[in-house]
């Protein structure tokens, strides 16, 4: 049964993000397409997470650091199952780092901020979210 009462499947979707605000948002608006989120602050915890669970989608904040390839080469790595189609998002994507992020396995990348018909956009794009 899903947050909102109704019977309808819900998608799991596992969301990385340090920020709780912007978490809590991102977790709306996951919800409101018919995602049901895991939230996890970093990526080391959703690395652990992704060890037992299986999500259908990964929507993970971008950066830099190596914690975004080495999450990103932890899933590809996976000996057996399917692989959860990952969205990354920044505040300010730089080229070098979003080529690099879809080299390492990301579906799609966004620019924030972003609203919820954009997110829909992408998520249809990247085949997680039927027209």
């Amino acid at each position: 049964m899903c947050r909102n009462g109704s019977t309808k499947l819900m998608v799991e979707c596992l969301l990385i993000e340090s920020n709780e605000a912007e978490r809590k948002r991102l977790v709306v608006l996951m919800a409101d397409l018919g995602f049901a989120c895991a939230e996890r602050a970093v990526t080391e915890e959703a690395i652990l997470y992704c060890r037992q669970q299986t999500p259908a989608v990964v929507m993970m904040e971008a950066s830099a650091s190596p914690s975004t390839c080495e999450f990103l080469r932890s899933i590809s790595q996976r000996p057996h199952g399917a692989k959860p189609i990952i969205i990354l998002y920044a505040d300010s994507p730089e080229v070098e780092n979003v080529v690099q992020s879809i080299h390492e396995g990301a579906a799609e990348f966004l620019a924030r901020p972003f609203d919820r018909d954009l997110l829909k956009f992408k998520l249809e794009q990247a085949g997680a979210l039927k027209h």
